[in-house]
C-alpha cells in the first residue's frame, strides 16, 4: 500500500474529498488536524457500497468549517487501482462525445 499526504486549506477540503472518493485505488482517507491528531478515518470502498456518503460529507464539511487547514493521508491500494481501470463503457462514451466536439 502507498500513502500520500496532502495539506489542504479548509475551503478546498470538501471538493478534494469528493475527488478522492471517486478516484480508483483509494482504500482509506484519514483527516488530521495541524497537530497530527486523527479526526476521522474513512474506508472508501465500504462507504461507497453503503448509504453512508451523505453523513461522511456532512462530517467533512463540519471539519472544514472549524479548522483552517487539515492534512489528508490517502492510502492507495495498487491492486484495487488496476482492477478498476478504464472500462469499455468509458471508451464507448468517448466515441460519442468526440464527434460532437469536432463539429464546433
Amino acid at each position: 500500500m502507498n500513502i500520500a499526504i496532502e495539506l489542504i486549506q479548509s475551503w478546498r477540503l470538501l471538493a478534494r474529498f469528493r475527488e478522492l472518493i471517486n478516484e480508483p485505488g483509494v482504500q482509506q482517507l484519514i483527516i488530521r488536524n495541524e497537530n497530527g491528531d486523527d479526526l476521522i478515518a474513512i474506508k472508501v470502498p465500504a462507504m461507497l457500497e453503503g448509504s453512508t456518503i451523505r453523513p461522511m460529507l456532512a462530517a467533512v464539511k463540519a471539519i472544514a468549517n472549524e479548522l483552517p487547514r487539515v492534512t489528508i493521508a490517502i492510502v492507495y491500494n495498487p491492486e484495487l487501482a488496476s482492477a478498476m481501470g478504464e472500462t469499455d463503457e468509458f471508451d464507448g462514451a468517448m466515441d460519442v462525445v468526440e464527434p460532437v466536439f469536432e463539429r464546433y
